[in-house]
Parts: C-alpha cells; sequence; structure tokens
C-alpha cells in the first residue's frame, strides 16, 4: 500500500505536550455541533478510499450545517492545520485524504433543499442514487451518473466534476451546476452564480481577465476534463465563477449548498450490444456510431470480461444507447447504425425495456468492481494512466499506443471506458511492492501523457487528480495557465489549507 505523507508531522506540531490529534478533537468538540471523531478507529477508517493511499487524519467531524463548517474553516485557519472535504470516499486518487481535519457531510448534511421544474438544490452529502429516486418521481434526472451513483456524493462529483456513461449525450456535472453555497479557507461564507456572486468572485474575474485567450486556446477540446482547474468553463460567453469549485477538489472552498439543473427523462430508451473481435475494431467504429447521436456509448474489452462473464469468446463490447421523445425516429437511427455496422460486428442483446436495460448497463457498471477483484498481495490493477482522453477519431491510434506499451513491458492489463467520448479506462496490473515496477509505473504514464498531450487530449477526463496526478498538471497545460492556477489558489486559500497537496503542489 502507498503511504503518502504531505508536509512536516502534524502530531508533535506547534509545541503540544499531547499528541496534537487529541488536542484537535477536545478543540472541535467544543465548537461543533456535529460529533467529532478523534478515536484510532476512526481516524483508521478515514485513512482510506478508493485508492491505494493511505494517510490518517487529526479528526474528523460530521457537520450538521453550514455554521459548522464555518466553525472548522476558522479552526483550520488560526492553527494552520490542513481541511479536507468528504463525501463517500469514492475517489481513485487520494482526493478525500488528508492528515488534517476532515469534513465528513453524509451523515447530516445530505438533505434535498428545493425541487423545481428545472432544477434541484442540495447539500453536499447526498448521494447521486437517493436524488435520483426521488427525482424520477418527478419524471426528472440529472444525467451525470458515475459507477459509483449508488452510494457517491453530490459534493463529491462537484470535486471530481464526475461524468459516467450519458455524458456524451448530455453532459458532465459541470455543465449542469448552476450556482454554489460556500466556505472559504477563512470561514466565511461565500456565493457564486452567473446572476451573483460574491466579493472574491469579482475578484477572480479581475485575476483572469487579463489571461482570458490563454485561457480559451489553453484547454483540450474534448468533452469531459477534469485536469487542473477548469478556468476555461469559468471563463466562457459569460463569466461563471461557481464553475470554479467543479474539478477543484475542495481546495478553493468547501460547497455547503448547490443548485443543479435538471432534464425530463426521455421518452424512449433502447440499446444494443455489439461484438467486436478485439479490441482496435471496436474502437475503430466509434466514429461511424457517433454519427447517429447514440446517448451513450460504452466499451468493456475482453481483459475485463474474461473475468466471470458469460462473453465468452467474444473480444470486445461495445454498448450503446439511443434516447429521445419520438420513438420512430430513435428506432430509426439505431436500425441505420446496425447497417453501418453490417459486417464488422453482431448484435448480441437489444432491449427497449427499463428492466432489461438496467440489466445490461449492470454489467458495464461492474466493470471497476471486477478489475479491483485482480488485486493479489501487492500486485494491483494500478490507476495512474486509466482516464486519458483523445478526440474519438484519435482512439484507435490512441488503443494500439496503450497495448503496445504493454506488450513491450509484458504487462497484464485491463482496459474498459466511455469511448464515445474517447474516454479510456485502463489499468496494467503491477506489483507496488517492486521500485522496479513503480518506476516502470511512471516512465509508462509520462510517455502515455506526452503522447495524449501531443493528440490534443487530456489526461484526466473524469476521475479528477488527487494525489497521483498533481506533478503532471503543468505538462498537461505549460506554464502560464499552471501559474494562473497557482494565482487562482492563493487567491482563495492563501494559506493552503484547503485539502494541500491536490491540484496545486504545496508552497
Amino acid at each position: 500500500m502507498l503511504i503518502h505523507a504531505c508536509g512536516k508531522n502534524l502530531l508533535y506540531a506547534y509545541g503540544y505536550s499531547l499528541p496534537l490529534h487529541h488536542v484537535i478533537a477536545d478543540d472541535l468538540l467544543r465548537i461543533a455541533k456535529g460529533e467529532v471523531l478523534g478515536d484510532s478507529w476512526s481516524r483508521q477508517a478515514y485513512s482510506v478510499d478508493a485508492s491505494h493511499y493511505e494517510i490518517q487524519p487529526a479528526a474528523a467531524i460530521c457537520p450538521v450545517d453550514s455554521h459548522d463548517v464555518e466553525q472548522a474553516c476558522k479552526y483550520s485557519s488560526e492553527k494552520k492545520v490542513p481541511i479536507t472535504a468528504r463525501g463517500a470516499g469514492t475517489g481513485l486518487l487520494g482526493q478525500s485524504l488528508s492528515e488534517g481535519i476532515i469534513l465528513d457531510f453524509t451523515k447530516h448534511m445530505n438533505r434535498i433543499i428545493e425541487i423545481e421544474d428545472d432544477y434541484v438544490v442540495v447539500q453536499p452529502g447526498i448521494v447521486k442514487g437517493v436524488l435520483d429516486r426521488e427525482l424520477k418521481k418527478r419524471n426528472k434526472f440529472l444525467p451525470p451518473d458515475p459507477a459509483s451513483s449508488n452510494y457517491c456524493t453530490i459534493g463529491g462529483m462537484i470535486a471530481d466534476n464526475s461524468s459516467g456513461m450519458h455524458c456524451l449525450g448530455y453532459g458532465n456535472t459541470i455543465d449542469f451546476l448552476e450556482g454554489v453555497d460556500v466556505v472559504y479557507a477563512d470561514g466565511e461564507p461565500g456565493f457564486a452564480s452567473a446572476d451573483r456572486f460574491d466579493g472574491r468572485m469579482e475578484k477572480l474575474g479581475k485575476l483572469l481577465s487579463p489571461h482570458a485567450d490563454a485561457i480559451k486556446n489553453g484547454y483540450p477540446k474534448v468533452s469531459k476534463n477534469s485536469c487542473g482547474y477548469r478556468l476555461d468553463t469559468v471563463m466562457s460567453d459569460r463569466f461563471m465563477p461557481h464553475k470554479v469549485f467543479a474539478a477543484s477538489e475542495g481546495t478553493l472552498g468547501i460547497v455547503t449548498c448547490a443548485k443543479l439543473r435538471l432534464l425530463d427523462i426521455p421518452e424512449y430508451r433502447c440499446i444494443m450490444v455489439l461484438g467486436f473481435v478485439d479490441l482496435l475494431g471496436a474502437v475503430s467504429a466509434v466514429p461511424a456510431i457517433l454519427k447517429f447521436s447514440p446517448v451513450a456509448l460504452e466499451m468493456l474489452d475482453h481483459t475485463v470480461l474474461s473475468f466471470g462473464s458469460r462473453a465468452g469468446g467474444t473480444g470486445c463490447l461495445l454498448f450503446v444507447e439511443f434516447a429521445g421523445d419520438d420513438s420512430k425516429k430513435i428506432e430509426d437511427r439505431l436500425q441505420a447504425c446496425k447497417e453501418e455496422l453490417a459486417g464488422k460486428c453482431s448484435v448480441l442483446e437489444y432491449a427497449s425495456d427499463e428492466q432489461s436495460m438496467a440489466k445490461i448497463w449492470r454489467a458495464r457498471k461492474g466493470a471497476l468492481n471486477n478489475v479491483m477483484k485482480l488485486t493479489v498481495g501487492s500486485r494491483k490493477p494500478i490507476g495512474l494512466i486509466e482516464d486519458t482522453v483523445v478526440r474519438p477519431e484519435l482512439l484507435a491510434d490512441h488503443a494500439t499506443n496503450l497495448l503496445q506499451t504493454y506488450r513491450q513491458n509484458k504487462l497484464d492489463y485491463v482496459m474498459y471506458g466511455h469511448v464515445g467520448d474517447g474516454n479510456i479506462h485502463t489499468r496494467p496490473l503491477v506489483d507496488m511492492g517492486s521500485d522496479k515496477e513503480v518506476d516502470l509505473m511512471r516512465r509508462i504514464a509520462k510517455s502515455v501523457f506526452e503522447q495524449v498531450i501531443r493528440s490534443g487530449g487530456t489526461i484526466t477526463g473524469e476521475h479528477g487528480d488527487g494525489l497521483a496526478r498533481v506533478s503532471y498538471i503543468e505538462m498537461m497545460y505549460g506554464r502560464h495557465i499552471t501559474d494562473l492556477f497557482s494565482a487562482v489558489k492563493k487567491l482563495l486559500d492563501p494559506a493552503f489549507m484547503m485539502n494541500p497537496g491536490k491540484k496545486v503542489p504545496v508552497q
């Protein structure tokens, strides 16, 4: 297991005679209404997430309301103790791990505040699946649907700019975020939307405005991106300050309430599962399928399917979903797509009823769980190059490069992903107990990232940067844009107390 320490040892800092985590927990008990967890078992539970990192925090709070968050942030600022927001801990790269104070929003700040015809207002700790069920009663939905939807939280989805299987047709979390209430590093509350925003957001606009052209030209032209701060969406056709918090991993402010745009559930949906001889045949067909405007286009390679699947000898599967309110137009598009692909693949399954479609999608959603079961001792499917995105027309070349890299280094691997967006999830199986293999993984990452960047793609589409990829962000954007990231960080969190070590290196 990777043990990551960011900065100095907090346990005996500031001249305290007791281990500092005891002092912090006692202090927090006096200022917070919510539970304060400073015992060894709780600290151990909060030391891990869905990544391979482990960092034990000083204490955790389950805030009851925004006032608790404000008090915790004021304490963090005054005592110089890092503070990190946490949802369900489903981050794959150590995003919610910290040696300071953890704010766990799942216990109390998990409510729907308001639902209207075209938007919903929620607290950050609400689980996406719980929200989905409530919205469905009103024939509404929030399209981003990560594989972890049954347990991930909206706060975490905002922090990572999560996407999921249907972002091809509808967009990413950042596209649906319409406003936020936040607490800044010094404990002061703030707010941001396109129509109204606080003084700090006004300063953000003044900071970024002289660099508008550099920002416009400095980002990859792909449909999803969670690398660095999404200043391109902030400085779009109009100033959108609230979007600086999407994909920020809680490093600029802690979201206590979010307003998100909703859509009507389409009246008709259908899906087909296509079987290809191999991965390259499948990804080569992606541009042709996209001509028919599917809302989802997903891939499972045999490297995932071979573990307990009934797919047998099928080398690679594509899942293609169409949706809309006119059933005839949808069926016509599906039929035209099948005709386009005639002779290149076989149609293994088709469904248009909700129950059958849900069953088919469960196979795709279970991919990551199946992959993680491949861990044996220190040999693990490692996530570092697991979230690259290229334009779909370059997908076959990208996949060829990945396969060649694995063959040259004699590595087993798994591969699946959101290929309609050009987003491949791939993990080599690496012995993390071997310094030689860890170094090999770093060299592979550098090579793969360089190739992706040259092709105009991004090194992370939806999983964020976390601890694992923060050192590659400058490679992705260059000095000018990353200097802007540092300037934004210093504006909103000058002491680097909010989730330090993520997005911008600690200074």
